[in-house]
Order: structure tokens, then C-alpha cells, then sequence
């Protein structure tokens, strides 16, 4: 499956979550693509990641509680964290994904350094 997909399919069940008896606040949709988003880019194989991105999935979850019983303000606060929580582990997973691409180069220019 696609990044493109996964965030697609995120969005399109957080749109449909919106439709329930009792709406969702307006940053439901973005916290659902930055899951996407970080899911695409692989976070859940990412140990460090991981951990914000379960952080992520929890808070909406969280939210979806607390916007049942009527508190759109703490459902709002708690999706801004759950956003927060994914995009961080969107963005550890694309750190460690550069440190090995350069660790990756830096072993290969050792190698090309001694075959000459």
C-alpha cells in the first residue's frame, strides 16, 4: 500500500468519524493524517517512534471519548497533542531513516576508499 493511500484511507475514516452523533472537533481530520503520514513513512518499525506514534493513536482515541461526553475543548487539547505526538514520530522515523542512508555512504565511500 501506498503513503499516499494509507493517508488517503486515514483521512477518509476520520471523515466518516465526523459524521457520528456527536461531531468530532476540527483538528480530528489533521491528527488522523499526521498518523497517516507517520505510519506511511514506517514509525511503527521505528522503536523510538513507535512510542509517539501509540502516544498518537491513544490521545485520539482519548478525544473520541471526551467529545462523546460533550467536552469539544479537552477533545480539541488532546488531538493538538495527539498531532503533535505523530508528526514527532514522523519526523524521528525520517531521522533515523538519514542516519542510516548516511552511515550507508559513509561505509561505502571507506570501501571505495580502499579498493583504490
Amino acid at each position: 500500500m501506498t503513503a499516499l493511500t494509507k493517508v488517503l484511507g486515514s483521512v477518509t475514516l476520520a471523515l466518516a468519524a465526523c459524521t457520528s452523533t456527536h461531531p468530532m472537533p476540527a483538528n480530528y481530520v489533521p491528527a488522523q493524517a499526521a498518523i497517516g503520514a507517520a505510519d506511511a513513512v514506517g514509525a511503527g518499525n521505528e522503536p523510538r517512534a513507535a512510542l509517539h506514534l501509540k502516544m498518537a493513536r491513544d490521545a485520539v482515541a482519548r478525544a473520541q471519548v471526551l467529545a462523546r461526553q460533550g467536552d469539544d475543548h479537552e477533545a480539541a487539547l488532546t488531538l493538538e497533542r495527539a498531532r503533535t505526538d505523530a508528526e514527532l514520530a514522523l519526523m524521528v522515523t525520517r531521522e533515523a531513516n538519514a542516519r542510516r542512508e548516511a552511515n550507508d555512504a559513509k561505509r561505502e565511500v571507506e570501501r571505495l576508499r580502499r579498493s583504490n
